[in-house]
This record gives C-alpha cells, structure tokens and sequence, in this order.
C-alpha cells in the first residue's frame, strides 16, 4: 500500500512530467514537413544503431568487434528489462490519456519504458563504456539518435518524458553491467565465436580451386 506522503510525490512528479509533455508534443493540427521528420525520426531512425554495429564489425578490429558485441548484448538485455517492466506496470500512453492525438497510430499498450529509446541509448552508454579502440567516438551516434527519437515520440504522442527517463536509466544499468569483468568476457567469448564463423566463408574462398 502506497503512504499518503508517497502518493502527493507521485502525484507531483505525474504532474510534471504532463505538463513536460505538453511544452514538447505537437500541436493539434499539425502537417506537413514538421510531421514527416518526427515520423521518420520516430520510426526509421533505430535501425540506424544496429547498422552502426554492423559496420564496427566489418570495418574494425578485434577490440571494436568487441565492443560491438557487448553494445548488442547490453541493447537486448536492456530491451529485456524494459518488457518485463512494461509487461508489469501498465501505464497509459499520451493519446490514451486524452492529452495527445495518436500520430504514429500506436496500439494503446504501456508506454513505460520506450522501446526505441532504451535500444539507442543502450547501444550509446555501452559504446561509451566499451569503446572501441578505432572509433572512439561511436557512441555519439547512438546517442544523439535516442535523444532525438525520444523528442520524436514524445512530439507525436506516443510517449511521456518520463518514458524516455526511465529508457535511458535501464539502458545505463544494463551497459554498466554488460561492462563488468563477468560481461566483458561473456563479451569476448562470444566475438571469438562469431569471428570464426563470420571468417569461415572468407577462408573457404581464400583456399579453394577458384582463388588459384
């Protein structure tokens, strides 16, 4: 049972975080270009985060192969964690609230946590912590991109500021843990694993009849 005390602080952080949403999310009769770039933002920008890993992995070296395995384990495990939460704490989205229109057409399943920005910003805090050796400042990427796709959905109705809050607080749990001695060397077992694999075609063709 929630006490009186803690229930007027919830009250107070509901409270801000509605008025938050108000001062960043569309105005009702909103069109054209404004729309169109918070959609494409809202619903095309996270394959970007899963491209940058695959070109970490092909351009770089064994250190930024690792990094880029633990940057995917602690997105999935992120990603993880944020639907045992929201498959727990039903909490209703913007246009369910009657505060927003529904832009993206969005079921009206919990908005807590963001999906999308717990992927982005999982990807960004991990690269942040792993950094891989030739690309340093991969992590801004990532980053950047769960920040604006945070705004996005929140612009079109989808979320709550607090939704993307509490994406990037389980995302930093998740990559503080997948950067821990134990995660870094589940990381390294797996990257030599998927070397091998990802290096068995090439060595084939490298060998055979064909390559004489």
């Amino acid at each position: 049972m929630i006490k009186p005390d803690h229930r007027k602080m919830l009250n107070i952080f509901e409270n801000l975080d509605h008025l938050s949403f108000q001062m960043l999310s569309a105005p009702p009769a909103i069109s054209g270009g404004a729309l169109l770039f918070a959609t494409a933002l809202a619903q095309w920008a996270i394959f970007i985060g899963p491209t940058l890993l695959v070109l970490i992995w092909v351009l770089g070296h064994s250190g930024d192969r690792r990094a880029a395995v633990g940057a995917c384990l602690a997105a999935l495990f992120a990603l993880a964690m944020a639907g045992a939460i929201s498959s727990l704490y039903l909490h209703p989205r913007p246009f369910m609230d009657g505060f927003a229109r529904n832009y993206l057409h969005h079921a009206p399943d919990s908005s807590f946590p963001s999906d999308h920005s717990t992927l982005l910003f999982a990807l960004g805090w991990s690269l942040m912590m792993f950094r891989p050796p030739h690309l340093r400042a991969a992590w801004l990427v990532p980053m950047a991109l769960a920040v604006a796709v945070g705004w996005s959905r929140i612009f079109l109705g989808a979320h709550y500021p607090a939704d993307i809050i509490g994406a990037a607080l389980i995302a930093l749990v998740s990559a503080l843990i997948l950067s821990s001695a134990m995660g870094r060397k589940i990381s390294a077992i797996l990257t030599a694993y998927a070397t091998r694999i990802y290096e068995w075609p090439l060595s084939i063709f490298s060998s055979g009849p064909w390559s004489r």
